[in-house]
């Protein structure tokens, strides 16, 4: 796993992703203004209810307008990447502090979110092609010279690298369109022992024409999760239970792991690897770095409630006695309404027990859930908070 200097990161990305997945700013849903269909959301329907008010969408083609859309879904929905970087200067401005190290009040030794907006002084300046190399390799272009490239900090990319070029290309189009706000961030802190990026993992730029739904690239990306004998077997038994599914159960686990590990990043708030209660994640070539024989199988400590009992996550694995008992409707209901169906009655929209909002296609929901009954069931007994 991680090495002594790099432990601290991961678990400071454990704590961003607490924000990531959280989106609940109110300046989202300018564009809800979708015409009824009376059926579940399409990805461009609900891509377009999550944006912002003002996304500009004149003067683009209708493919255009639905990549801009999907870059919404993607960013909004599974990613919920609005999180560490939308604060009180507005949506995706950035501007959101991380101490390293220590608890730092005056912001000496911070990481600061960047401002994604398109304005041409403040916000985002890298080009598509800047942008997909920062989020597969974890280049920072924003600190990194020539002779000494540097490693984005606090940013989850480790799992965004799994993304194929064309969603990455779709966010980028995305963030292009939203309202530019000026708003300059302060300079990071820089680490005295600069971490380098690091290559992308093999599994090529994606197929948008034969595997639209990256589900070819989700049944593969479990290999890429870690390395070793324990991480072999792991995807060792997860392709013999796929192989056992239909061509069409097989597309839908893909679309769930593609989603549960290259946007929503479900490990890191579910993945236990050491035993501490920490998210634990390191930083090995092509990988996540996770123990798989933690995956998802939950007990990292997400929280207290009130400051008086520590908040666990759930073991997410399909092990029968202490893992994910939910039908796939309950589970629905649960991801949708936050309904907490072992403590029936119970509400799971506190945070940060749960994320405030998670907003995803009904089809998208249902991936997930086939992908949680599709990897290696972990035994685990997970206390749940009353």
């Amino acid at each position: 796993m991680a090495s002594g200097r790099e432990r601290w990161l991961p678990v400071l990305l454990g704590w961003s992703l607490l924000c990531l997945v959280g989106c609940s700013d109110s300046s989202t849903g300018g564009n809800a203004a979708v015409v009824p269909t009376g059926t579940e959301p399409t990805i461009t329907e609900l891509g377009a209810r999550l944006a912002p008010a003002g996304l500009n969408l004149s003067g683009l083609s209708a493919a255009d307008k639905a990549q801009v859309l999907l870059g919404s879904y993607l960013a909004n929905g599974p990613g919920g990447g609005c999180g560490c970087h939308t604060t009180a200067a507005g949506y995706l401005a950035g501007g959101l502090e991380f101490p390293l190290l220590f608890a730092d009040t005056q912001g000496r030794t911070s990481i600061v979110s960047r401002n994604l907006t398109p304005d041409p002084e403040t916000g985002l300046h890298l080009t598509e092609a800047e942008f997909i190399e920062s989020l597969r390799t974890g280049k920072d272009f924003h600190n990194s010279t020539p002779g000494n490239p540097r490693q984005l900090l606090i940013m989850p990319w480790p799992a965004y690298r799994f993304m194929a070029d064309a969603d990455l290309q779709a966010i980028y189009a995305f963030l292009r369109r939203i309202p530019p706000i000026g708003h300059a961030v302060r300079e990071d802190f820089q680490l005295p022992f600069p971490l380098p990026p690091i290559p992308a993992p093999p599994l090529g730029e994606g197929d948008s024409v034969n595997d639209p739904e990256n589900s070819s690239r989700g049944l593969r990306i479990p290999q890429f999760l870690s390395r070793g004998a324990a991480a072999d077997a792991f995807a060792a038994r997860f392709n013999t239970t796929v192989a056992r599914l239909t061509p069409e159960q097989q597309a839908k686990v893909g679309r769930g792991s593609y989603l549960v590990n290259a946007l929503a990043d479900c490990s890191s708030c579910h993945t236990d690897g050491d035993g501490d209660g920490v998210f634990d994640g390191g930083f090995i070539p092509g990988t996540i770095d996770v123990n798989t024989s933690a995956y998802l199988a939950g007990g990292v400590d997400i929280g207290s409630l009130a400051g008086v009992k520590r908040i666990l996550s759930r073991n997410l694995t399909p092990d029968p006695r202490t893992g994910l008992s939910l039908t796939e409707e309950q589970f629905i209901a649960t991801m949708q309404f936050g309904a907490d169906f072992r403590r029936p009655g119970g509400s799971l929209r506190v945070l940060p027990h749960f994320p405030t909002e998670f907003h995803m296609t009904l089809y998208d929901l249902k991936a997930i859930y086939a992908y949680l009954q599709a990897i290696p069931a972990v035994v685990k007994p997970v206390d749940i908070v009353p």
